[in-house]
């Protein structure tokens, strides 16, 4: 009767966690194209309006909730970790989405594509070469 190889049981996990590494790649990318996204519609067509902060979250990921009405007249409360300096009873301006308005930030952040870019884009990249590595051997 043949023995298991210990070599074969490596091999198996190494294409296991190559397989893994490529699912968090994509999962990285996807991400990324849509905060990229998110942002590209802000800049090209979002609306500027003002807004009130309503309370300020100092968890793990700060976040504000702001109120605002948008130019169609619809008021609007989502929560956004896209601003500067805001405190609870604040007037901020708000850029929003006019074709979802729940798509909102503070308009004082920005909109540098290149953050989420490099960031998400090099994680995905080393989960891409760890994954063909792992699938390769």
């Amino acid at each position: 009767m043949r023995k298991p190889s210990m070599h074969r049981g490596k091999r198996v996990d190494g294409r296991l966690e190559g397989a893994l590494s490529l699912v968090a790649a994509a999962v990285f990318i996807g991400v990324g194209y849509f905060e990229i996204h998110d942002l590209y519609l802000l800049k090209h067509r979002g609306e500027v309006v003002s807004g009130t902060v309503l309370e300020e979250s100092g968890g793990r990921t700060e976040y504000i909730t702001v109120k605002y009405r948008t130019l169609a007249g619809e008021t609007v409360t989502e929560d956004t970790s896209n601003y500067e300096d805001a405190d609870p009873g604040d007037t901020i301006q708000v850029v929003y989405d006019p074709k979802k308005p729940s798509r909102m930030q503070a308009a004082d952040f920005g909109f540098d594509y290149w953050i989420p870019g490099v960031i998400l884009g090099l994680i995905a990249a080393g989960f891409l070469a760890y994954g063909i590595i792992g699938l390769w051997r």
